[in-house]
């Protein structure tokens, strides 16, 4: 479930259920003569009323108002009778429901006005546009419009006055409040935007002048029904109807800020959402965010996820959707659930009876007597099938975003001593928008080192350069975990200064990162390791314990065991490299004893939220062949590893070496760990939301585009292009310098250049 959306709110005087908002469409069902509101409008917004906020469609002020055929209006008392059936249907199923109040101003044809001129800031004529007419005939359709008449300053008077009535009927409508139409080029936009407007009085020219009409009508309104029952909708960017501002930032700005003098419950913005329509920047939102400090809401396709991320980064507090609401009655539920959404007919738009309208199923009417999934058994720290940018919490362990950096080994320590630099720290902080970053293995002990260069947290040295990291970090409000790593038998003396260890001497063809006889560094074949003793497995959870208070004593919320890819506690478990003929060997219950010792020594250490462990039943890095048993073996190992309460479980899927992940072993695993679970390995934004959507996961973490992109998260929460992971990004993986580790823009740089 997308928390953030879910979460109640205040507007004026209501505590709305959630942050989904039903935004104002166009649907010219109206009942005519008389453009009113009918029994089928009802219906249709009473389906709807699950929206923690319905703003009804646009509905003209006056005759001259409207722009389309058969729009319903709230300037007769049989419309107002009209809106009556509407609101009360709302009500009666706990909605909240604003009329948008609206003047098209030139966005109209003489048929559709009682055969009058259409009036305007100024005599220009929307180019290129056209409305739907019904003159009389049987065939109705589309006109072009024509040149409006300039208002004369008693016209505007008389607007005024129309929309302080226009605010008062709503109200006895049954309306909870009003959202006045200040967008997508009609009137109140025709007077704001420098294009539509060349008049030379203290309506037009400078800024404040184009505002004033805007100032007049809003202030009218606030006086008739109070600030707390009015909102307004701009759309800065669009070009709708042939309105253009020269400024728009500056423009909308000011237009904010005067909104925030009169108090007003909201603001609306419609987002340009045709292709390659322009995009509005975060730092134009986040001006509007501080020049106004009311309820900001946001349309203009936005995804679930999307939507949260906005909420979450602070310059959104609602959303509209508009489309997926027509053929989702129940589209709250549908978000929540992670349910499939249907697609409208868009032949049934505009005018036509119930057809298109308020015909469109529930999801539950949709499924009759068949269950909404059968794929898992959904625990609770799954939160109904969440999204990538969904706030995670289970008990202590809680994230903000359920995207992960994947632990990545990059060799940059100083030397001697695998100390952590300042450099890393660097690096981790510029990818500190992940809800968790994992950092890359740290053996616990030198043997345990299996390649050079690698960052260790055995000693005070150690410690201290992690805390630079930490601190950093936090300094940008992420979290980190780190990754405690034993390589075992993948190394060689030259790295760990003696023999490598392992649960038997047996050594496959393999190749680690370390010193190269003729000097520099590169791959080398590594050597047979010898068995370890029971001395020797006790020694090591000891240090694997004191590994993981040492990453406490350094600032890491938590430690991640590297269990998986071929390194120890992946040997123990596996037949080819455990031959073992004692308590660490042999039957499968054995073969995990290690694994499950180490686990609960560091629960009793420092507690399960703070631990986590990553396994690859299905991947054979390390080996030569996939181990017969090792799927049965990791399903036995994670059952047992349930009770103990870790933050979470970590698969890694998909690497170089490796097996397709069955379905059937994803339910299986739900079956038996009900608690968080990570998946890595090669996944896209819509990989992984695909696979949250199914249950199968609760987190996913992303590697190597994480790497080129610093702001990963932000460019997947905002649909921005990666920067590639290509060769050269391949050539600096390894050792190195600040090149290809902390010199990749970030986005804005990006577009600023």
């Amino acid at each position: 479930m997308p928390a953030p959306l879910f979460s109640s709110i205040a507007l004026g005087k209501h505590s709305l259920q959630n942050r989904i908002v039903l935004p104002p469409m166009t649907r010219s069902r109206a009942t005519q003569p008389g453009n009113v509101a009918n029994e089928m409008m009802a219906r249709y917004y009473a389906q709807r009323a699950s929206a923690g906020l319905i703003v009804a469609e646009g509905t003209q002020i006056s005759e001259l108002g409207q722009g389309y055929a058969w729009t319903p209006g709230i300037y007769s008392q049989e419309q107002i009778a009209g809106w009556q059936r509407v609101t009360r249907a709302v009500h009666d199923k706990g909605g909240v429901i604003f009329a948008q109040l609206w003047h098209v101003g030139r966005v109209t044809h003489p048929d559709n006005i009682g055969g009058q001129q259409p009036v305007s800031a100024s005599a220009i004529k929307a180019e290129n546009v056209k409305v739907f007419i019904d003159n009389g005939t049987d065939e109705p359709g589309f006109v072009d419009v024509v040149t409006p008449r300039a208002m004369t300053k008693d016209d505007i008077k008389q607007v005024v006055e129309q929309y302080r009535q226009a605010a008062l009927n709503a109200v006895e409508a049954g309306f909870d409040g009003i959202e006045l139409h200040g967008a997508n080029g009609y009137l109140v936009n025709q007077f704001i935007d420098s294009e539509s407007n060349a008049r030379t009085d203290e309506y037009g020219g400078n800024l404040q002048n184009r505002l004033r009409f805007l100032n007049e009508v809003v202030g009218a309104m606030v006086e008739a029904i109070g600030a707390d029952k009015v909102g307004i909708r701009f759309a800065p960017l669009t070009t709708l109807n042939g309105t253009v501002d020269a400024n728009p930032q500056e423009t909308y700005t000011a237009a904010a800020e005067l909104m925030n003098k009169h108090g007003i419950a909201y603001l609306h913005i419609a987002e340009a959402d045709w292709d390659d329509a322009p995009l509005m920047s975060v730092n134009f939102k986040q001006a509007l965010r501080k020049a106004f400090n009311g309820v900001m809401i946001y349309a203009g396709k936005y995804s679930p996820e999307k939507a949260s991320a906005a909420i979450r980064d602070g310059w959104a507090d609602m959303v509209g959707f508009g489309r997926p609401f027509v053929a989702n009655p129940d589209l709250p539920a549908r978000i929540k659930n992670g349910w499939e959404w249907a697609t409208h007919n868009p032949e049934t738009l505009f005018g036509g009876g119930e057809a298109g309208l308020t015909d469109y199923p529930f999801y539950e009417q949709k499924l009759g007597h068949e269950t909404v999934s059968d794929d898992v058994s959904l625990t609770s720290c799954t939160s109904a099938k969440a999204t990538l940018f969904d706030a995670l919490k289970h008990g202590n362990f809680a994230l903000d975003n359920r995207v992960a950096m994947a632990p990545m080994t990059r060799s940059r320590t100083d030397q001697p001593g695998d100390v952590p630099n300042a450099m890393m720290a660097t690096y981790y902080q510029q990818r500190a928008s992940a809800g968790l970053i994992i950092s890359e293995g740290a053996p616990v002990s030198s043997v345990g080192r299996g390649y050079s260069m690698t960052p260790g947290i055995y000693t005070e040295a150690q410690i201290k350069g992690w805390k630079l990291t930490t601190d950093a970090v936090h300094q940008k409000g992420g979290k980190i975990f780190i990754q405690l790593w034993h390589v075992g038998r993948r190394s060689h003396s030259s790295i760990a200064g003696e023999a490598p260890v392992s649960a038997s001497a047996i050594k496959e063809p393999d190749q680690v990162f370390g010193p190269l006889p003729e000097g520099g560094f590169g791959m080398i074949e590594t050597e047979m390791p010898r068995a370890m003793t029971e001395d020797d497995i006790q020694s090591t959870i000891n240090d694997f314990v004191q590994a993981a208070k040492n990453s406490i004593e350094a600032g890491f919320d938590g430690v991640e065991i590297h269990g998986a890819h071929g390194y120890l506690i992946d040997q123990f478990m596996r037949i080819q490299s455990n031959h073992r003929t004692d308590q660490y060997g042999g039957s499968q219950e054995n073969r995990m004893r290690f694994m499950l010792e180490v686990v609960k020594a560091l629960v009793d250490a420092i507690g399960g939220d703070k631990v986590a462990i990553r396994l690859s039943p299905f991947v054979t890095e390390g080996y030569q062949e996939a181990d017969p048993e090792i799927v049965e073996l990791t399903l036995k190992a994670i059952e047992a590893l349930a009770p103990l309460n870790l933050a979470y479980l970590h698969f890694s899927e998909n690497i170089s070496n490796y097996q397709e992940v069955p379905d059937s072993f994803r339910k299986a695993v739900r079956n038996v760990y009900p608690n968080p679970i990570m998946v890595a390995g090669k996944y896209t934004k819509d990989s992984g939301q695909a696979i949250l959507a199914k249950g199968y996961a609760d987190l996913v973490a992303f590697g190597q585009p994480f790497i080129t992109n610093p702001d990963f998260f932000y460019r997947i929460q905002h649909d921005i292009d990666l920067t590639p992971v290509d060769y050269e990004a391949h050539s600096t993986f390894y050792g190195g310098d600040e090149k290809g580790y902390i010199d990749y823009p970030f986005a804005e740089q990006l577009l600023q250049a």
